[in-house]
């Protein structure tokens, strides 16, 4: 794709160069949010992310191919800004349902049921490939502030000023530990949809987790 330095970028007027960066008031074009939404939808389909080409982007966004090149340098550039837009709404929606919660084990419960949620509505494959793209796809193995990683580090920051968490351990630590938990929820959901027996319920995993969660990391008062 080529490069267009001004007026071709995702908000209207703005000169490209930064991915994920733009103020509350900026909007996208009309354009951009239907390839960003084509992106998404073809992604819940199960379509491997690599393997997803422009043409098939903009057929589903029902624009032009030549248009996606006057807002994209490439296709990496146009997949990374997707996946990073729709990370930064989810995160907006995270924080949101996280300020209703109290302690620390209370935002942790939070996490679990909104993977919950967004794991009974996607299908085995479009779960598998959303794993691959954030832990396993070099090209989107990059920090997100924004991102589950940043919300740990939000809440065991709170928590850690608040007394809630064990002193012996950093922080980096416990998200690291945090984000393993989560992990193996994710893990056991797959085998789940992928029919492989289990002699546990999803709701008995949540509740090892949370419970071995709060024996590692919570300071007992």
């Amino acid at each position: 794709m080529r490069d267009t330095e001004t007026d071709g970028g995702p908000f209207p007027g703005q000169k490209r160069g930064g991915h994920g960066k733009m103020n509350r008031e900026e909007k996208l074009s009309p354009k951009v949010e239907a390839l960003y939404k084509a992106v998404i939808e073809l992604l819940l389909e199960g379509r491997e992310i690599r393997k997803m080409k422009v043409s098939e982007i903009t057929e589903r966004a029902g624009i032009g191919k030549g248009t996606a090149y006057e807002y994209f340098k490439s296709r990496e550039e146009l997949l990374m800004d997707a996946l990073d837009h729709y990370q930064r709404e989810w995160t907006v929606s995270i924080r949101e349902k996280l300020s209703r919660c109290g302690s620390f084990m209370e935002k942790m419960g939070c996490l679990f049921d909104l993977l919950d949620d967004i794991m009974a509505r996607l299908k085995k494959e479009a779960l598998e490939e959303i794993c691959n793209i954030f832990f396993f796809y070099p090209i989107f193995r990059r920090e997100r502030e924004n991102g589950v990683t940043g919300q740990l580090c939000e809440i065991v920051g709170e928590a850690k000023r608040g007394g809630e968490l064990k002193e012996e351990f950093p922080d980096e630590y416990i998200v690291l530990a945090l984000s393993g938990k989560l992990f193996d929820y994710v893990t056991y959901y797959m085998g789940v949809k992928e029919n492989i027996p289990s002699e546990c319920t999803s709701e008995q995993i949540k509740s090892f987790l949370l419970e071995s969660i709060r024996r590692e990391v919570v300071h007992e008062k």
